[in-house]
């Protein structure tokens, strides 16, 4: 039926059907608007734009609920925990009648469409995993206590008891508890705390140009400092709550200096010409001066509070730099590679530029730090996989990184999706048995051809070592290198992609396509696996193909590979990882197919897909795993970094234009 209704018409059907609360709810809301029903939304802010976006912030909120539960448990947690935290908020107003604040208070409506929103994000937090549902209980309760402490209304007080009723169904909805679930550590929760401190003096400087009947503690704060100064500064607060959330130093001294200057202010201009004035005294004052003369100094202290946090955490919250891995550590490396490097990404372990972790027992992760993220390269090399994953995150958390498990197969996702960790796929790898490989099938036509070439241009494949070329070849394979590197519109990628420097390790092997006048058509390298110094395994690193080559010179070195590792007693050759292929069984996004298209004309992913398409491989899942989903954004172009370390936006920008 929805078939022959107009996309736009279908997609409000659609709507409909899944989500008639919130479409209701919305459909109130205009029409409220429409009626200027001025209660109806947050009147303590001046100007229609907050009251749209508390109304648009409860429908998105609803409907997330909705589809999370259904539209009768949705209406029943909304209707009940709105409820309850008027009732209650109301009361505990009502305990303080007579007191100022509590008059205050009282002069404004109990309800505002966030009192709801409130209750609806804690409860729909039930449903993520652990570390994402803290992250967001930390942001709900942050604005929270802004709100609470800069306006003082009674739909401020509504909203801090919200948070009651929205644990409570988040608890009934939790997901069980993951045995062995990762948590953060003391580092984490200072940066947290600090970064929540900051942005709460922030809405106290931001907020009191949109809030004239604010009656908060912090409202005193706000209004101490002058109206043109207050927004930058609440603008830098809140840039150095976002440092100093990455562990950057300079948002630990641009927040001291600010909050410094904001208690300063509240000094000079409120504290001191109260006293001065005879003001500020306690014997023989009735309870309402009092509670004046405590939120005059709360005014004050709050800010200077705030800097002491900000100093005593400074150790805590401040990242580290990644040490530089040394003689000793490259040794370990090489060493726990040839004794338990199995996995198809192991040997990238002893490349430079990677940091290097040993476990107590052994056990060895390489990796990478960018922007306060560590990158693993590949799945960690060790016997106990979850002990070593724990305690190599438990060493990014001492240090203030982000730990993140790069290319890592489904082994190691499965232990991390045990500990509550989110994961998103990255590519595939592609892994052929040597035991009986055969050139027959339609499939393989393409390998076929290029051996019966080679046979007949008298084209041979050499396995061999560079440190072992002559002269004249090694001379050659320096060039064709440099030559594929030099064409590309982007630089040259790393990380767990090799180049020239890589292929000098006198582990890894070369097959070279070498013609009959001595001349090199294509060069790969391949990586070994080892367990206990025994070769188990090949995996595909450089590939790099001569402006001349024999055509299919590529497919011949491969195939010439595998033959050479079936002869060697070797059970299993990787073509390595493509990166971006999607996953058996899925269909990419839309964003990933852009990404593939747009990088496409400068690394060939799609195409690297097609040519391992013809040896009829087995294809591996790859997947990066990460603490919390919402950390993706950070993530992603941190990952660009440590591939291209080299690359700025405007080179990017310029290639693109260029490939378009």
């Amino acid at each position: 039926m929805l078939d022959d209704v107009k996309p736009a018409s279908a997609a409000v059907l659609r709507t409909a059907v899944r989500s008639p609360l919130s479409l209701a709810v919305a459909a109130g809301a205009i029409g409220m608007g429409i009626a200027h029903v001025s209660a109806a939304g947050e009147v303590a802010f001046e100007g229609a734009v907050f009251s749209v976006l508390s109304w648009v912030g409860l429908v998105a909120m609803l409907a997330v609920v909705e589809r999370q539960r259904g539209s009768v448990r949705a209406a029943l947690v909304a209707a009940v925990g709105t409820a309850v935290a008027v009732v209650l908020g109301g009361l505990s107003v009502l305990a303080g009648l007579g007191e100022s604040l509590s008059q205050a208070a009282l002069q404004h409506q109990p309800w505002t469409p966030s009192v709801t929103t409130v209750v609806l994000a804690l409860a729909a937090s039930g449903s993520l995993r652990e570390p994402t549902r803290r992250s967001v209980r930390w942001a709900v309760l942050t604005v929270v206590v802004a709100m609470l402490l800069v306006n003082g209304h009674a739909s401020d007080v509504a909203r801090a008891v919200a948070v009651l009723p929205g644990l409570a169904v988040a608890a009934w909805w939790a997901r069980p508890a993951a045995s062995g679930a990762w948590t953060r550590g003391a580092r984490s929760t200072w940066r947290r705390t600090v970064s929540s401190a900051l942005l709460v003096m922030a809405s106290a400087l931001a907020l009191a140009a949109v809030t004239p009947d604010a009656n908060g503690v912090l409202a005193w704060t706000g209004a101490a400092v002058d109206p043109a100064v207050a927004p930058l500064a609440a603008a830098l607060l809140v840039v150095s709550a976002l440092l100093i959330d990455l562990g950057r130093v300079v948002g630990v001294v641009l927040a001291g200096t600010i909050l410094l200057f904001v208690a300063g202010v509240v000094f000079t201009e409120v504290l001191l010409p109260a006293a001065l004035d005879g003001d500020l005294f306690w014997s023989g004052i009735s309870g309402a001066d009092a509670e004046w003369q405590i939120v005059i100094l709360l005014a004050g202290l709050l800010p200077a509070l705030a800097a002491l946090l900000v100093v005593a955490g400074a150790r805590a919250v401040v990242r580290r730099a990644a040490p530089v891995a040394t003689a000793a550590d490259r040794a370990a490396a090489r060493a726990a590679v040839r004794r338990r490097g199995t996995g198809t990404f192991a040997h990238m372990a002893t490349w430079a530029g990677n940091s290097i972790w040993t476990g107590p027992d052994g056990a060895l992760v390489a990796y990478r730090v960018r922007s306060g993220v560590a990158f693993t390269v590949g799945d960690p090399i060790g016997d106990d996989r979850v002990a070593t994953i724990r305690a190599f995150a438990a060493f990014c958390e001492e240090r203030g990184w982000m730990p993140v498990f790069y290319s890592v197969h489904d082994e190691t996702a499965d232990a991390l999706a045990v500990a509550g960790w989110s994961r998103t796929p990255v590519g595939t790898e592609a892994v052929l048995s040597t035991a009986g490989f055969s050139l027959s099938g339609k499939r393989r036509q393409d390998l076929r051809t290029a051996v019966n070439r080679a046979a007949r241009e008298s084209v041979t494949a050499s396995w061999t070592r560079y440190v072992d070329l002559d002269a004249s070849t090694r001379a050659q394979v320096d060039g064709i290198c440099a030559a594929w590197a030099s064409d590309k519109s982007l630089p040259e990628m790393g990380f767990t992609l090799g180049g020239l420097a890589e292929l000098v390790d006198e582990d890894v092997r070369l097959m070279l396509v070498v013609g009959a006048d001595g001349r090199v058509h294509a060069v790969t390298s391949w990586l070994p696996r080892q367990r206990d110094g025994v070769v188990v395994g090949w995996t595909l690193d450089v590939m790099r193909r001569a402006e001349q080559a024999m055509p299919g010179a590529m497919e011949f070195a491969i195939v010439s590979t595998i033959r050479r590792a079936e002869e060697d007693g070797v059970p299993t050759v990787s073509l390595s990882g493509t990166p971006l292929a999607p996953h058996a069984g899925t269909v990419p996004g839309r964003l990933s197919r852009r990404v593939v298209r747009a990088l496409e004309p400068a690394y060939g992913f799609s195409s690297l897909e097609r040519f391992k398409g013809k040896f009829g491989a087995e294809h591996d899942a790859l997947w990066m795993c990460f603490p919390e989903a919402l950390q993706l954004g950070r993530i992603a172009p941190a990952l660009v970094r440590t591939y291209v370390p080299q690359l700025r936006l405007r080179g990017v920008i310029a290639a693109l234009k260029a490939m378009a």
